[in-house]
């Protein structure tokens, strides 16, 4: 039989409320992997399942050393056992999409590593955590899964790690993929992904992750935004800055004076937007200023990127190169 590895950490689909009927007031990371595992006995027919616990929390609360020993969890199961299957990742759904990014970026297998989580506690009338963790399971076991990277599985949907983005605060179907749709579904006949694509980039394959990660803040685009904030930013030597621009992840003209001012080393800046939709493009004024357009990624997987790269040493060139490569893949 199959082998797979299932690593838990928290989030709503490990969740409790005091009684059935509530949805939102509950406590986020209360139950552990076995207990998740043992709520789908259906799954002891598709493969052998070990369960770890990396933490069980609610994924707001999700640390960059929670990041780093689930990434070196993952490498050493690949590493050491050349027959597991793939690997299943319970996973809370506030900052789903950003671990499903990091791990795009540094897991060079072609195994699958599936994100799964849920909108509804486990306590729930109707908790979406079990089916998601069996459909899953059918995700990571399938051989069209292989060399997809990153998969995320919500309410019967295979969404790739780079797309996908929690939409909304409640319902089953908060995730989506605005840009490209799903790569797939699963359901009772078996696993579908008609988007698959052969081609990945997995720029930090070798990249080892330190205890202590660089800071890269987001500022948000809003009406006369406060200059004081992006000043702060640079005057505390942050490694990056994401912009999360309005429109096509435009600055303001009084931002644009505040890095055309500044003296100092530039961190490493992309330009992201906040209208949930749309690539951001290169704009004339982009060189002059150190900034990078994001393309297709949304502020927060900018943010991954943008800390991977400053581990890694990259330079604004490095990342130009990078960004240009993944414009020529879409």
């Amino acid at each position: 039989m199959n082998r797979l590895l299932l690593l838990a950490t928290g989030g709503t689909i490990a969740g409790c409320a005091e009684n059935s009927a509530t949805l939102n007031d509950y406590t986020a990371g209360v139950l552990g992997g076995d207990a998740l595992l043992a709520a789908v006995p259906q799954l002891q027919d598709l493969a052998t399942i070990s369960v770890e616990q990396i933490a069980n929390v609610d994924s707001a609360d999700l640390l960059f050393a929670h990041w780093r020993a689930l990434v070196g969890r993952i490498r050493a199961a690949f590493a050491a056992d050349p027959e597991l299957a793939g690997v299943v990742i319970t996973h809370g759904t506030n900052t789903l999409e950003e671990t499903a990014w990091l791990l795009q970026l540094l897991i060079d297998d072609p195994r699958p590593v599936v994100l799964v989580g849920a909108m509804r506690p486990a306590t729930a009338l109707s908790a979406d955590g079990p089916l998601n963790l069996f459909q899953g399971v059918q995700v990571a076991l399938s051989p069209e899964a292989r060399g997809q990277g990153a998969l995320v599985v919500m309410d019967g949907q295979i969404h790739a790690a780079e797309r996908v983005t929690k939409l909304a605060t409640q319902g089953v179907g908060a995730f989506a993929s605005p840009l490209s749709g799903p790569l797939g579904w699963v359901d009772d006949v078996g696993v579908h992904l008609p988007m698959a694509s052969g081609s990945r980039q997995v720029p930090f394959a070798d990249l080892a992750l330190p205890e202590q990660w660089p800071q890269v803040p987001i500022v948000y685009g809003c009406v006369e935004p406060e200059p004081l904030l992006l000043s702060a930013c640079l005057n505390a030597g942050v490694a990056g800055l994401v912009f999360t621009g309005t429109g096509a992840g435009q600055l303001s003209a009084g931002e644009c004076r505040v890095l055309a001012a500044w003296a100092g080393p530039r961190p490493l800046m992309l330009r992201a937007n906040r209208c949930g939709s749309g690539p951001v493009h290169r704009h004339s004024e982009d060189e002059r200023l150190g900034l990078l357009p994001a393309g297709s990624l949304n502020p927060q997987k900018a943010r991954v990127l943008l800390l991977l790269a400053s581990i890694a040493g990259w330079d604004v060139v490095a990342l130009a190169a990078l960004m240009s490569q993944r414009q020529l893949a879409h």
